[in-house]
């Protein structure tokens, strides 16, 4: 075990092409596979509500990020930090579709949409957060610092919209109770991934990270199948 560091990247060279971090691939490929099938099973649903129309954009996003997540992985060699950049994108879009989901289940407390334009421009500003980090020398020195703000984004905007609204909206739907559930099961994976916590090599904080939200995101499935947007609180 190693924590507070990061093991050396695992190199393979196959027939001249450089894979790197093969682990991260693979977990990387799972959970973005994982959630595109979820995104499938909306995808018939997703004009029903709004709720059910950004929770489908939340799950088509956070696959398309995973999938082009590992490719950036697996690639490093040749694309270097550059290669990430799609998938930090992914990962400021996928946020803002969980919060404009939630806020959809408040809507009715919602006067002149001011909760969904707070979520907007916090996105524009997170975007624009992340072009001044990689602009510095700071992030030519360590790449990583780049995905800082990413992660603060997304572990404050889930919790915020998804534990508050949903806890608000908890003794309406069973559903909510999920969702919360699938928070709490993805926030040791942030702990792990911000504190370095590496199992093994072939199995470090990314990976096991992937693990906890690869099963947050199947929990969210779960308690979006268990809400009737045609009953209270959408009601």
């Amino acid at each position: 075990m190693l924590i507070g560091e990061d093991f050396s990247k695992i190199r393979v060279d196959l027939n001249g092409l450089i894979l790197l971090e093969p682990n991260a691939v693979i977990s990387d490929f799972v959970m973005g596979l994982v959630s595109f099938l979820i995104a499938r099973k909306l995808y018939e649903k997703r004009r029903a509500h709004g709720f059910i129309k950004y929770w489908y954009y939340f799950f088509l996003t956070f696959a398309l990020g995973s999938i082009l997540g590992a490719i950036g992985h697996g690639l490093f060699y040749y694309f270097g930090p550059q290669g990430k950049f799609p998938t930090w994108i992914s990962a400021i879009l996928s946020t803002y579709f969980i919060e404009k989901a939630m806020i959809k289940s408040y809507e009715r407390y919602n006067k002149n949409n001011t909760l969904g334009k707070i979520a907007f421009f916090k996105m524009i500003f997170i975007f624009l957060l992340v072009i001044t980090v990689i602009s510095s020398a700071a992030f030519d020195r360590d790449h990583t610092i780049g995905f800082l703000p990413i992660a603060i984004n997304t572990i404050i905007g889930v919790f915020i919209s998804v534990s508050i609204v949903g806890a608000a909206n908890i003794k309406s739907q069973e559903g909510f109770q999920w969702l919360l559930i699938g928070v709490l099961a993805m926030l040791p994976g942030a702990v792990t991934f911000l504190m370095k916590i590496n199992l093994f090599q072939w199995f470090d904080k990314g990976d096991l990270s992937h693990v906890f939200m690869t099963i947050g995101v199947c929990l969210y499935y779960v308690g979006i199948k268990k809400i009737d947007t045609k009953k209270a609180p959408f009601i």
